[in-house]
């Protein structure tokens, strides 16, 4: 690092400034190892200390943004203190929330992980084909392996996304159940193309955009026992 005209530090090293081109140009989380292989094998201690210098430049010169580890990777990322002024910029972009029995199906299988679709049910008493789909198809939770007995039933498990929207480095951060599912309601979707205008079984359109003159659609999640 050498200093700039007001005597903060800048980034000098090649490997400084192609970390940081890198982590501006991804829109997910960057494992070491992997921005190893991309910058030709870098020892990861050279990455994690470059990445330090990087980040405590942007503290001292007081940018809106920094360098966060979440998810396994490191990411750029604005500081939450601008959280308002960069929600204006996708104030008209519609959003959903999941619903209520969504809600409870993930909080379910973060905790209990690996478990299968017959296992969920059993805890919570109703069919969750419809809720399985949606997280399944919102990347929040994935086939991880298939269980023991009959027809040997696919295994779900919480995935990289799930830990990148609530902020967290890996799953043994992951909080106490009831500040989870706060969490977790903050998860804000943004709706697949095919699904504009309405809501996907496990998903509720955001009540705030009826302000907004956004299209609702019809959410929620329809159970059978």
């Amino acid at each position: 690092m050498t200093r700039d005209n007001t005597g903060d530090p800048m980034p000098t090293s090649r490997l400084e400034r192609d970390i940081e081109a890198l982590l501006f140009a991804s829109d997910a989380p960057l494992p070491a190892a992997r921005i190893s292989a991309i910058t030709g094998d870098t020892p990861t201690k050279d990455i994690r200390e470059a990445i330090g210098a990087l980040e405590r430049w942007y503290r001292g010169s007081s940018r809106s943004f920094g360098i966060v580890e979440v998810a396994g990777g490191y990411q750029l990322t604005t500081l939450p203190e601008y959280a308002g002024i960069v929600g204006n910029l996708f104030r008209a972009r519609r959003k959903m929330r999941l619903s209520q029995p969504a809600l409870e199906t993930l909080a379910i299988v973060a905790y209990k992980q690996p478990l299968s679709r017959v296992q969920i049910e059993e805890i919570r008493g109703v069919n969750c084909d419809g809720v399985i789909s949606t997280l399944v198809e919102r990347e929040l939770i994935t086939i991880t392996g298939r269980g023991e007995g009959v027809g040997r039933p696919y295994l779900y498990s919480t995935t990289r996304k799930f830990l990148e929207y609530l902020g967290l480095k890996d799953f043994r951060d992951l909080p106490a159940l009831e500040e989870l599912e706060k969490e977790i309601e903050r998860i804000d979707l943004i709706p697949a193309p095919e699904a504009e205008g309405a809501a996907p079984e496990g998903e509720e359109n955001d009540p705030a955009d009826a302000d907004r003159g956004a299209p609702r659609g019809g959410g929620g999640e329809t159970e059978t026992a």
